[in-house]
Parts: structure tokens; sequence; C-alpha cells
């Protein structure tokens, strides 16, 4: 609660600030630039991906990392310990 009084005069001294203008600070050439040409989505983004193939990859990589942890966990299951 010490805090509060300390945060309003922080915040009532922010909205006494002067902003610089930026009305004309830009430059000629960007005034007069032309508007940038706008492409549409499905160019930009590509062919859209095959689900199926997408989703028997991932199982494919999930299968061998879970038989690789499995082998893992076996190892030290099997390990001696002295």
């Amino acid at each position: 609660m010490k805090r509060m009084p300390v945060l309003v005069l922080i915040l009532t001294l922010a909205g006494c600030t002067n902003f610089p203008e930026l009305e004309g600070s830009e430059s000629r050439a960007v005034k007069t630039a032309p508007y940038p040409k706008l492409l549409p989505l499905p160019n930009v983004l590509g062919a859209p991906a095959d689900p199926v193939s997408e989703a028997s990859a991932v199982e494919q990589d999930l299968t061998a990392r879970s038989e690789a942890l499995a082998k893992k966990a076996e190892a030290l299951q099997n390990a001696q310990i002295d």
C-alpha cells in the first residue's frame, strides 16, 4: 500500500509529458510512395499440408521414440547395481 502514492505520482507526471508531433516528420518519398501490393494469402502460405501423410509421419516418429524409451527403460531395470 505504501507504493500506491508513488505509482499515482509517476502516472500523473507521465501524463504531463510533451510528446513530439509526428505530422510533417516523414519525408516526401514516404508521402508519395505507392501503397504496397497485396498478395492473396494462399499464394503466400503455399500449398496446404496433407493431414493424412502428416499424421502418419508423426505416428512413425512417436512409435520410434516410444520403442527407444521402452528399450532404455528395460536396460535400466535390468542394470546391476553394486
